[in-house]
This record gives C-alpha cells, structure tokens and sequence, in this order.
C-alpha cells in the first residue's frame, strides 16, 4: 500500500541529472550568435518600416492642431535638413526662438507659421534649431 521512498533513484525521478551536459562548441557558439542577430536586426527593420501603426494617426492629429508641423510638400531631403539641424516647433531656451533668429522669414499674410532661410518648409516663430543666431 505505501511505497518505500527510500529506494527510489534520483535517475528516475530528475533524469537530466544523469544526462550529460551537451557542450557547445566554438563554431556553433558564433552560428547561433549570428543567426540571433540576424533575426533582431530583421525584426526591428521590420518594426521600422510598418511604423508601429501609430505614424499616420499622430500625424493627422500633430497637424489639425500645429499648422506649421505639415511636412507633406517636403521632399525627403528637405525633411532630413531639418532633421540635421534638429528643429523642434517648441524651443528648449525662451530666449533664443525662431521669431527673433536672424534667419527668420515673416509668415505670409493670415498665415501663422513663418520660415526660415536656410531650412525648408513651415516654421512655428516658438521654435529652436541648432542653427539659432541672434537677430
């Protein structure tokens, strides 16, 4: 009726205790490493170009609110530029803003984004870049 514990092996009870431990070797070291990387880097590419599925909303709504934030007559180049000079709409230091940079371009009657001479597209007069000189 009860069984006597006291002779049962650790084998039968924890077989990978008595397996033996598989080595790996250098060459599949590195061929399971690179085929890990392999996958991350095709995974976040992947990630990259779908554009998680939050791009086309944000974008809609960033420009219904901020006029000066459409971008869809830039050219790819054009938005890398201002992306180099890492322009923001909202300036970082009250005191250095698009509007009072000596690169600033008046807006255009009723419009309230203004530009800027060496940076392409809409400008918010609160905004920053890089390329900030006082005027």
């Amino acid at each position: 009726m009860f069984r006597d514990t006291h002779n049962v092996s650790n084998s039968n009870l924890y077989p990978s205790m008595d397996m033996k431990k598989e080595e790996i070797n250098r060459k599949d070291f590195f061929k399971k490493a690179s085929l890990f990387g392999i996958a991350a880097l095709g995974g976040s590419a992947l990630l990259k170009a779908c554009g998680n599925g939050d791009d086309a909303p944000q974008a809609d709504q960033t420009t219904a609110d901020d006029p000066c934030s459409d971008l869809s007559g830039l050219s790819q180049d054009e938005i890398q530029g201002r992306e180099s000079l890492n322009y923001v709409a909202e300036t970082p230091n009250p005191s250095e803003r698009c509007d009072n940079c000596a690169l600033w371009v008046e807006p255009e009657a009723g419009s309230p984004c203004g530009g800027c001479t060496i940076m392409a597209g809409p400008i918010h007069p609160g905004g920053w870049c890089t390329a900030w000189v006082a005027g």
